[in-house]
């Protein structure tokens, strides 16, 4: 009660300013004639008693600040301060427009990445306890992280004792039939269990039931929110309607939320669910699942891990032929979507603070030089009755004021800048990256600015205030208005520089080796030339195209049509693009050699006969496919220069045959290098 009569009090003293000055004026007049007239009685003459009196009541108007701070008058001394602040601004243009445009630079990148770093590290993934989510993956020779065969992901959701559940995934590009004809549209299969492992439940509709797959049901789809908006109007009539996916009908029988992502499925449309019958299903050596889990409560990644290598171990020694040498990998969800760019985003985050950190020590070095200046002009203040906590809140108030309004640009800047490097990231690379979408200014962001500015201010603030004493006040007006810093400041003055100057051979050599390292990425040798060279993704029903005849006929038109195209010199086919990382794993022997239980695995890829000329790519010894080669009659290969070097060493491997696991030999009649 006592606070709130307080703030009444003082509420009514703020709209009774003037009548408070005038009754101040009467008071402090009254106790100074008062004790004139006690001087005069002690003998004094009215002259004498009069300058006494002034002497002994002090400077008025300090009495008169510390009366008006006492009361509440406190905002009226921040205005004035403020004020004052943007007149000293405006008199000083050429100090105003360098700070202000260098701490706009140094926020404005700062706040720029923190919006990716707080986007892809910061913020948790969409799901509902993200931290128990975990990625499994295959460790085999060819790579640390690939992808699990379906018998093994079977074995591994019967055996762990880890996870409260374990699903798989397939990305998978549907051939999706219109009335203009078909189209390819992005999907993913996915296991029953799979969208309640991550704990999300359809807007409109069901989720897929358990077994669903194995049971004599017909095919049924889930669809992405934004594929309902686009191909199907948003209409709720959606569920039951049926999408005729690789010629085969589905029914549709929910749509996800609209804020659902997953990225490592990119921008997928339709949800399907694996076929446990498929050709590859069936086979332990085909690898084409990622695995997904939740972890039990109490159990963390480095324990799942521990049991699933264990798993690993019995089922290599279970199935010798085709689990050699395989073992497998947990990981965090988190590190799953977001490994590959958390040290780039890092990286780009310590440069922008270091620009930050230049950006600040230039501005504070330019306010000590400044404040050497108003050396004077501080001290004919002090000698005017200005406390030394009036003159900080001056200092206080001007370096908020700088940061305030060089915040505000680089805000702006930031926000373009971020549209900008959004604008530059490539639009399936994105599509992978959909933690990405909405980027700007969250809380997160609006906090971060609001941090990095008081500490600026408080730098910028504390910086004059440290060279500010009473005797540098007293100093001052002997001075005479002299702008000289005393030695010690002028080696602080050096010393920032010495700082600036360090940190910025930090970032430039940063910068450097990012370049060199970046140029050498563009530039490094790949075995064939990338110039000039479009991909087109191309995809057919295998209703329409089960046979090889059918699809070699099919090929061979496709790349007619295309090499009719003005401007066009060549067409090729491949089934994985070249550098890919991708593309069936097999295990193969060579003919007439000894095998001891050696696992040999290589990747495959077919390829038409125009592929390398395509290309430009160079063969180093053999010859190049031609139209008599015929893969039904006889089988033919090329292999590149590193699996010569691994496999065959100092052999000639031209005229070898290999064999992969369940096929014929294959003659290696020639071998091209891609490294």
């Amino acid at each position: 009660m006592n606070s709130i009569n307080i703030f009444f009090k003082k509420l009514g003293l703020l709209f009774r300013r003037e009548n408070f000055n005038n009754e101040l004026a009467e008071e402090m007049a009254f106790h100074q004639e008062q004790t004139e007239q006690e001087l005069q009685a002690e003998g004094m003459t009215p002259d004498a008693a009069r300058h006494a009196a002034r002497r002994q009541f002090g400077n008025a108007i300090r009495l008169k600040e510390q009366s008006h701070e006492t009361i509440g008058f406190w905002f009226e001394g921040t205005l004035q301060d403020f004020l004052f602040a943007l007149r000293q601004l405006r008199k000083n243009p050429g100090f105003a427009v360098t700070a202000v445009l260098t701490l706009a630079l140094g926020i404005g990148a700062s706040v720029a990445i923190f919006a990716f770093v707080d986007a892809a590290l910061l913020r948790p993934l969409p799901y509902p306890n993200p931290n128990r989510l975990v990625g499994l993956f295959s460790s085999i020779p060819l790579g640390p992280k690939y992808n699990i065969s379906y018998p093994d992901y079977l074995d591994w959701k019967n055996q762990n004792h880890v996870f409260r559940s374990l699903e798989a995934y397939d990305t998978w590009d549907f051939m999706l039939k219109t009335p203009t004809g078909a189209q390819l549209a992005q999907g993913v299969q996915v296991s029953d269990g799979f969208f309640r492992t991550l704990g999300i439940a359809p807007v409109l509709g069901r989720d897929f039931l358990s077994g669903e797959a194995e049971a004599a049901t017909p095919h049924t789809v889930l669809v992405s929110y934004a594929a309902w908006q686009k191909r199907f109007g948003g209409r709720p009539d959606v569920l039951g309607q049926t999408v005729t996916l690789d010629g085969v009908a589905n029914t549709i029988i929910g749509v996800l939320p609209k804020d659902f992502h997953f990225a490592p499925a990119g921008g997928a449309n339709f949800w399907g669910l694996l076929d446990p019958s498929g050709p590859c299903e069936k086979r332990r050596i085909c690898h084409n699942l990622f695995g997904i889990a939740r972890l039990k409560n109490g159990i963390s990644v480095p324990a799942a891990d521990f049991e699933m290598k264990e798993i690993a171990a019995r089922l290599e020694k279970q199935y010798p032929d085709t689990n050699r040498g395989q073992g497998a990998v947990v990981m965090s969800l988190t590190e799953v979507i977001v490994g590959d760019i958390r040290p780039i985003l890092l990286v780009l985050l310590s440069g922008a603070g270091l620009l930050l950190l230049i950006a600040c020590v230039n501005v504070a070095n330019l306010l000590l030089t400044r404040a050497e200046s108003r050396k004077r002009e501080i001290a004919v203040r002090g000698a005017l009755g200005a406390s030394r906590g009036r003159l900080i809140r001056q200092f206080v108030t001007e370096g908020l004021l700088l940061v305030g309004i060089g915040s505000g640009l680089g805000v702006a800047w930031a926000y373009g800048a971020m549209r900008l490097l959004l604008r530059l990231v490539p639009a399936d690379m994105l599509a992978r990256m959909p933690y990405l979408q909405g980027l700007g200014l969250n809380l997160h962001g609006l906090a971060f600015v609001c941090a990095i500015s008081l500490l600026a201010g408080a730098l910028f603030a504390l910086t004059p205030m440290l060279r500010m004493s009473l005797r540098d006040i007293r100093a001052g007006l002997t001075e005479g208005g002299r702008n000289s810093a005393g030695t010690v400041w002028r080696h602080f003055g050096a010393h920032l520089v010495v700082v600036e100057l360090a940190v910025a051979v930090v970032l430039l050599a940063g910068a450097g080796l990012l370049g060199k390292s970046l140029y050498r990425l563009l530039h490094v040798e790949v075995g064939f030339q990338p110039d000039h060279l479009a991909v087109l993704s191309i995809g057919a029903p295998d209703s329409g195209y089960s046979g090889d005849a059918q699809q070699i006929a099919l090929e061979q038109e496709i790349m007619d049509r295309i090499g009719s195209l003005p401007g066009v010199k060549s067409v090729g086919i491949t089934s994985y693009l070249p550098v890919s990382g991708y593309g069936p794993f097999m295990d193969f022997v060579v003919k007439g050699r000894p095998n001891h239980g050696e696992h040999y695995e290589v990747t495959r890829r077919q390829i038409s006969v125009s592929y390398f000329t395509t290309l430009g790519a160079q063969l180093l010894r053999g010859r190049n496919f031609t139209e008599s080669d015929d893969a039904l009659k006889h089988q033919v290969a090329i292999i590149n220069q590193a699996m010569a070097r691994k496999y065959f060493g100092d052999e000639d491997p031209i005229g070898k045959q290999i064999a992969y696991s369940g096929s014929s030999s294959q003659s290696l009649r020639r071998w091209k290098s891609s490294e």
